[in-house]
């Protein structure tokens, strides 16, 4: 028995040793089918997120160039209105021409957008400036820039297209762009009924001006373009009108950039982005999609997805108030602006010959430029808040005052809306507080009623003192606040959207700034439960003056 024990175990050995020998070349192979097994898909992942990586950067670059250029469109959009708007002016003007020297140098003196005017007539010799002369100035000097201008006559009677992008002369009216000099100069054509050519030179410097007026202020406290640089240049490559927060490097080239609609083709917008935002998002995608892939681990694609998804989405949102906040911005200034200066030059032109319509036409004036004064309030105060800097100043005053010398302002505005204003003063003592503050929140409560609250006919206000506490309250009778946006009434940028408020502008910032003022002011504004109306409530902490 011990022999056959004996016996088993060397077997047993020897079973164990032809197995180990059996084993010894599986292992590499297996390592081998491991390595192939995490590496091929690895691999492939990592192909094919380099692949989508780089897809998706295209694609967000096209994306980005494609908005760069819709905003370009836009300010092209608004050159081009202008240039119409000129046209049909200049129509109007070169309508009843009399042919004689006089009345057509009388004629340009009065227009400050002529630079110099010629007749040509309907055998294309010139009538005016005088061949013989004698010859003003100004007229010299246009017959010495104007050469291509006697070269080019003929495109003024042929039926077909006329030279350098004018308008067909069929039409019997163009224009006619020539480079002397260091500009363009721009000249607008007629052939009258009688066969004869009036052509008219516009200002350089005047029609730069205008240009200038219809694209976006310069303003380095609210930039019309935080993060970027329009640029209107000539064609010999010289800037002649930049906006924009950016400061582009020496060298750098704009992300985008489109030639002006004719007759002014030969200038161009560029847009500078300021683009480190955009690579760095660009690259981080990179790495995300990389690891994502070399890590084959479905949920953390799906994590990433979901994050990438709602950043870009917040971003994204951000981005389109940021946008939609500077287009309302420009809208809204520029009609106070458009208003302001329509009014000063029918003034100017002599057009208000009484007392009363100069009067009014003043009235209008004061008023654009006090809600002019608001909305750059409003914006400054904003841009210093965002950064930090909103500080207040107070100061020994009185609240009854500072809320009727604000009511006043606004009594004209409401009465013109048929808004009747009741005012219940009760703060009469001297206090500690800021003034300009208090007036901002109040013309902004008041601002709200005059544009969402109007047809309620009627606006209390009324203040209060208790200690070192004043409230003020504001009532109207208009269509109030909507369910569902008492709570977000007072977000930046928030707006009520129903039918209440369409065709009303508005930045949506009004209620923010003015709660954010209240409550530095140890106070705050809240929307007070009304039957009828809206109701907003101010308490200011208000000590008394020392």
């Amino acid at each position: 028995m011990p022999e056959a024990r004996e016996f088993d175990d060397d077997d047993d050995e020897d079973d164990d040793e032809h197995e180990r020998t059996e084993e010894t070349p599986l292992r590499p192979k297996l390592a081998a089918i491991l390595l192939l097994i995490v590496l091929l898909p690895l691999g492939l992942l990592a192909w094919l997120g380099l692949r989508v990586a780089r897809d998706e950067q295209e694609r967000v670059e096209h994306q980005f160039r494609e908005v760069l250029r819709a905003q370009l469109n836009d300010t092209d959009s608004a050159i081009a209105a202008l240039l119409d708007e000129r046209q049909r002016e200049l129509l109007k003007l070169t309508e009843f021409v009399l042919f004689d020297t006089a009345s057509l140098r009388t004629l340009v003196e009065r227009n400050p957008i002529a630079q110099a005017l010629f007749v040509l007539d309907p055998k294309g010799e010139r009538l005016h400036p005088p061949p013989g002369g004698p010859l003003n100035t100004a007229e010299r000097e246009f017959l010495e820039r104007a050469g291509q201008v006697w070269r080019d006559k003929g495109a003024f009677y042929r039926p077909a297209e006329g030279p350098n992008g004018a308008a067909s002369a069929a039409r019997g009216y163009g224009w006619y762009v020539w480079y002397w000099g260091a500009g363009t100069n721009l000249l607008f054509w007629r052939r009258a009924a009688s066969g004869h050519v009036i052509g008219v030179e516009l200002s350089r410097t005047r029609l730069l001006a205008d240009i200038v007026a219809e694209l976006p202020g310069t303003d380095a406290l609210a930039p019309a373009l935080p993060h970027g640089r329009i640029v209107l240049v000539d064609p010999g490559g010289s800037p002649l009108y930049q906006w924009g927060a950016h400061e582009p490097a020496a060298g750098e080239k704009p992300q985008a950039a489109l030639a002006l609609s004719p007759p002014l083709a030969a200038w161009r917008l560029d847009y500078f982005a300021a683009s480190g935002e955009l690579k760095a998002a660009l690259r981080g995608g990179l790495r995300l999609t990389l690891v994502a892939g070399l890590l084959g681990l479905g949920i953390v694609l799906v994590g990433v997805a979901f994050y990438v998804y709602r950043e870009t989405s917040r971003e994204m949102r951000e981005a389109a108030q940021r946008v939609n906040f500077v287009n309302q911005v420009s809208h809204e200034l520029k009609t106070p602006l458009t208003n302001i200066r329509m009014y000063a030059e029918l003034l100017e032109s002599g057009v208000a010959d009484d007392e009363e319509r100069r009067s009014r036409y003043l009235g209008v004036i004061v008023t654009e430029s006090e809600r002019l004064s608001r909305l750059i309030a409003n914006v400054l105060t904003l841009a210093r808040k965002q950064r930090g800097k909103l500080t207040l100043h107070p100061a020994a005053g009185c609240v009854d005052e500072r809320a009727a010398a604000v009511i006043e302002r606004f009594r004209p505005l409401l009465a013109a809306k048929g808004v009747e204003v009741a005012f219940d003063p009760a703060a009469p003592a001297s206090v500690s507080l800021d003034g300009d503050a208090l007036e901002q929140i109040l013309g902004n409560l008041l601002s709200n009623v005059e544009k969402y609250a109007a047809s309620g006919g009627h606006v209390a206000i009324a203040t209060l003192q208790d200690g070192d506490t004043t409230t003020l309250t504001v009532s109207d009778r208009g269509p109030g606040i909507p369910k569902g946006h008492e709570a977000r009434l007072f977000e930046p940028f928030h707006r009520v959207s129903d039918r209440l408020n369409e065709g009303v502008t508005g930045t949506g910032i009004g209620l923010a700034i003015a709660r954010d003022l209240a409550r530095l002011h140890g106070g705050d504004l809240a929307l007070c439960p009304a039957d009828a109306g809206a109701c907003f409530k101010l308490t200011l902490r208000t000590p008394q003056a020392g």
